[in-house]
């Protein structure tokens, strides 16, 4: 029983001193129950590898404790009655850690159990049965003090067997020595009679189960679930490093960090994760300097895995690591599927599957690739034991640069352009971060390249605002790659430049991307740059929050950021503008650090504070200093003052209850405003919601706001503003529910007060049939105003989105009405009209009108921008409008920020990027625009768009030259 306790991971872990037992670890895993072997559905994103070998055909989904009640004890299964059960899953899924948790919890739980643990690999050439009786029972034997097991110890083993006491677990179906391990243990559970008797579990890879006719159809299928993210990862880190936790919850923070994504995904499978905690562990506490060294050595360990029972040679494994580089690179590049590949494909460069001595054979033993379904065709697919691996393995097999990028800068389409291809972003790095010392002139190469990359796409009027476009994704990728590849000679250049260009720089697009790119780059490198601009005096405050804030994110708790931000919001002559960012940033980055938070009570308690700037502070005491004695105390002071605003009191007393739940103080402070007479009414409203989320069911919140609704003695605004408060927190509640629809049914309730009703309602009670009426009523009376009907559209598309009554309304409201009547209908219909072919028809229509004002074919712009997404004829509307010189500025500019959010192909991106240049349209949301064409456009296409105009210019010159020649 010991020896079945220990994880199957030791023999790898025990170098570095780990020896550990299955309970030290275990994290109970879930389990799908699946109907057959599914067909993947296309590709999947890298950062979500694990995916790709995710069931889609499945019947239901068990959690762990589920599986154990329903399947095992119950026998809940709709094949054999929970008696014959196959587990199934990847390599290091955890199969066996399940099964030795089966085990146990079988001879605990279900009485007159017999377990037997088998494991597989252990049969040999052996058959079950006699293993059975001549190695298990002889082992019983000895433990009773017998040298062999008698023949009446067999005659009781048997009846055992036949009075269904017995479970068989039977661990790694694809371990046995067998050609066709199915088909044989599928034989011998037919022919050794009592073993038919027993209930058994059995355990195997899922390319054995699925890469044949199985045998074994009479097993109910499982396969095991791969851990969630954060949730269990952190929870087998922490378990992990029991002896010292400070380095697992370093661990956890550093898997948190952005850029981490695949790292995160890779580590949900349980041998993975016991890899990294390997490595941590043996790293002191930090991983490889870069991600080509972390995978490096996860292929060393995983070879190492298991190597007794499928041992391979120095050679093989060199061997099938080029042939799989190579099947990783063609797979990138040119499969249609990337990342689930067909078994053609795959044989073309490891052989046939039926070969046993071929290396596809031995990549599906030893894991490297999974099965992960089959074709249309009942072939089998394809995937490496992870996308991240795919990456890695192609990146080992590319020895020169000019693969990745070979510019051709007056002919783009025959160069080279993998740089700007997303799918090679990642093995770039990789490639970048390979420790061969013959690469690093090639890395240094590549990097310069980057640096200096020119795209000849630009307009010389804006060129020192605008800049180009490729040439800037080309320095980004540069800036991602000096943390892979350290010792490029301008790294230091390359990173104060990206960070002038977050805290300077004003294109919002090219700020968007710094900020991701500043959580990539070499991090010590960043951290310094910013350092060193935070010590300087000459440093403006916005500016001195921006760079703080930037250095909280990438380097969470880091002192001198803190420090920065304090010091804006201390500063006298901070602006209005600065002093409520610092605060945010501050709460963000300054989660329990000492000296923040005292100084936040300080400015708290300060009379020099503005009240405006007092409410930011109290915010900010909320996010960074729960269950803090000092902030609690500052807080319970200002509530208790007597010359504080009141919106101050509700900012305090919401604070106080987030870093001091249940505080009676904040509570108390909260009910008094309820019942003053003299609270605004948003105050009255914000008071009452969090009154209800901190002291739920409480008497006053939602009676207050009830009696106002149902007093006649309020004046209508009140009462709107009293149904638009239980709108936000009456979900559920009868009361406000009754209420609301007493009110609707009402005579004596305007129109206006009737929509604000009916929208509460329906937020509160989904689907609720009076409020649909209500609303339908208001559109379908001729007697309401065009505001309170195009109010009512909105609500009724918002609580009943399908319901055709709202669209008509408003497209009646386009054709019938106009100027600012017509441009509202026109923002609404953004909201609830997606996708809708009428509406879309009436928003193009009103952009091709010549009779609307310039307010309401902007608005029709913004509309089409929401709802048009791929629309042809929406698209070509907006084309038209970016061409037109008719039209004022600002609309031409919605019409291009509209085209960016739904625009979908390369041939309207073409058309987008060709206009643009023609029309010299370079500024601005035609920046952005034209941005975001070519973070999706092949660099090649993107070119000859940009420079068509010029190709007409000079054929046009060319035929005039003919001509002139001509008729002289």
């Amino acid at each position: 029983m010991a020896e079945r306790r220990k994880l199957t991971t030791n023999p790898l872990t025990s170098t570095e001193g780990v020896t550990l037992q299955v309970d030290d670890v275990y994290v109970p895993l879930g389990l799908v129950e699946r109907k057959k072997p599914s067909k993947p559905q296309g590709d999947i994103s890298p950062e979500q590898g694990s995916k790709q070998s995710k069931e889609r055909e499945i019947t239901k989904t068990f959690e762990h404790d589920a599986f154990l009640e329903q399947v095992l004890k119950q026998k809940n299964t709709p094949k054999s009655q929970g008696k014959r059960i196959a587990i199934i899953g990847e390599p290091g899924a955890g199969k066996t850690t399940l099964l030795q948790q089966i085990a146990n919890w079988v001879s605990r739980e279900i009485q007159q159990s017999i377990v037997i643990w088998v494991s597989l690999a252990d049969l040999r050439e052996k058959e079950l049965k006699s293993y059975l009786f001549e190695t298990w029972l002889t082992q019983v034997a000895e433990k009773t003090g017998k040298a062999e097991a008698t023949t009446q110890l067999k005659d009781d083993f048997v009846a055992l067997f036949n009075q269904n006491n017995v479970w068989l677990l039977l661990d790694g179906l694809d371990e046995m020595s067998a050609s066709n391990p199915i088909t044989e243990i599928a034989r011998q559970f037919r022919e050794a009679g009592f073993i038919s008797q027993a209930r058994i579990v059995l355990t195997c890879r899922v390319n054995l189960w699925d890469g044949s006719i199985n045998a074994l159809d009479d097993f109910d299928i499982y396969r095991s679930l791969d851990f969630s993210y954060p949730q269990q990862v952190e929870r087998f880190v922490h378990k992990w490093f029991t002896a010292n936790p400070e380095k697992g919850e370093q661990l956890c923070t550093v898997l948190k960090e952005s850029g981490k994504e695949r790292i995160q995904d890779l580590v949900k499978n349980p041998l993975r994760l016991t890899l990294l905690c390997l490595n941590w562990q043996s790293g002191d506490g930090k991983l490889p300097d870069t991600q080509a060294g972390l995978y490096q050595q996860f292929v060393d360990d995983f070879y190492k895995w298991k190597k007794e029972e499928i041992p391979t040679t120095p050679e093989q494994r060199q061997q099938l690591n080029i042939k799989l580089g190579e099947l990783a690179k063609e797979a990138i590049d040119k499969e249609a599927t990337r990342f689930r590949l067909r078994q053609d494909f795959v044989s073309q460069f490891l052989g046939d599957v039926d070969n046993e001595n071929s290396l596809l054979t031995l990549a599906l033993n030893r894991g490297w690739l999974n099965c992960i379904g089959i074709d249309t065709n009942r072939k089998p697919v394809y995937a490496f034991f992870h996308v991240s691996f795919q990456e890695y393995f192609a990146a080992k097999v590319i020895d020169d640069w000019h693969f990745f990028l070979n510019h051709v800068p007056k002919n783009p389409r025959k160069g080279t352009y993998r740089i700007f291809e997303r799918q090679w972003k990642q093995t770039i790095l990789l490639w970048l971060g390979r420790e061969e010392e013959n690469l690093t002139q090639q890395k240094q190469q590549l990097i310069e390249a980057l640096v200096f990359f020119q795209d000849r796409c630009y307009n010389y009027k804006f060129l020192f605002t605008y800049g180009s476009f490729y040439d800037y994704q080309a320095l980004f990728l540069a800036a991602a790659g000096i943390a892979e590849f350290k010792d490029y000679f301008r790294a230091d250049e390359i990173v104060k430049l990206i960070i002038n260009w977050e805290i300077y720089y004003c294109i919002s697009v090219i700020k968007e991307e710094v900020r991701s790119l500043l959580q990539q780059t070499d991090r010590t490198k960043a951290i310094a740059a910013l350092v060193q601009l935070l010590q300087s005096t000459n440093l403006h405050d916005s500016f001195r929050q921006k760079a703080a804030n930037i250095l909280g994110e990438i380097d969470p708790g880091n002192e001198i950021a803190i420090a920065a931000l304090v010091q804006v919001l201390q500063s006298t002559t901070v602006d209005y503008d600065t002093y409520p960012r610092a605060a945010y940033n501050l709460g963000k980055i300054g989660i329990g650090n000492e000296i923040a938070i005292a100084a936040l009570v300080q400015l708290l308690q300060s009379k020099n504070v503005h009240d405006y700037d007092h409410r930011h502070v109290a915010w900010t005491l909320g996010e960074i200093a729960t269950g803090n004695e000092i902030a609690i105390a500052a807080l319970v002071e200002l509530l208790q003052s007597k010359n504080v605003e009141n919106y101050i009191l509700k900012e305090a007393a919401c604070t106080l209850e987030i870093i001091d739940p249940g505080n009676e103080i904040a509570i108390a402070a909260l009910v008094e405003l309820l019942q003053s007479k003299n609270v605004a009414n948003d105050i009255l409203r914000e008071a009452a919601s969090r009154l209800e989320i901190i002291d739920p069911g409480n008497e006053i919140a939602i009676p207050t706001l009830v009696r106002l609704l149902a007093s006649p003695h309020v004046d209508h605004h009140t009462r709107r503003e009293a149904a638009e408060s239980l709108g936000y927190i009456g979900k559920g509640n009868e009361i406000a529910i009754a209420a609301l629809e007493q009110l609707l049914q009402s005579n004596n309730v305007d129109n206006d007060t009737r929509w604000r009703a009916a929208d509460s309602l329906g937020k509160i009670d989904p689907g609720n049939k009076i409020a649909i009426t209500a609303l339908m009523q208001l559109l379908q009376s001729k007697n309401v105003k065009n505001y309170t009907r195009r109010q009512a559209a909105e609500c009724l598309g918002e609580i009943d989105p399908a319901n055709e009554i709202a669209i008509i309304a408003l497209v009646q409201l386009l054709q019938s009405t106009t100027g600012n009547e017509r441009t509202v209908a026109a923002n609404i219909l953004w909201k609830i009209g997606t996708g809708n072919e009428i509406a879309i028809a009436a928003l193009v229509q009103l952009l091709q009108s010549k009779t609307v004002d310039d307010d309401t074919r902007k608005q029709a712009a913004e509309s089409l921008g929401t709802i048009g997404t791929g629309n042809e004829n929406a698209i070509s509307a907006l084309v038209e409008l970016l061409q037109s010189t008719t039209v004022d500025d600002d609309t031409r500019r919605q019409a291009a920020e509209s085209l960016g959010r739904i625009i979908q192909d390369n041939k309207h991106r073409f058309e987008v990027v060709k206009t643009l240049s023609g029309y010299q349209l370079v500024s601005g949301e035609y920046y952005d625009l034209a941005w975001k064409c070519a973070q999706n456009m092949p660099y090649p296409d993107f070119y000859q768009a940009w420079h068509q105009h010029n190709l007409a210019t000079r054929a046009m010159r060319s035929l005039k030259k003919i001509l002139f020649i001509r008729i002289i």
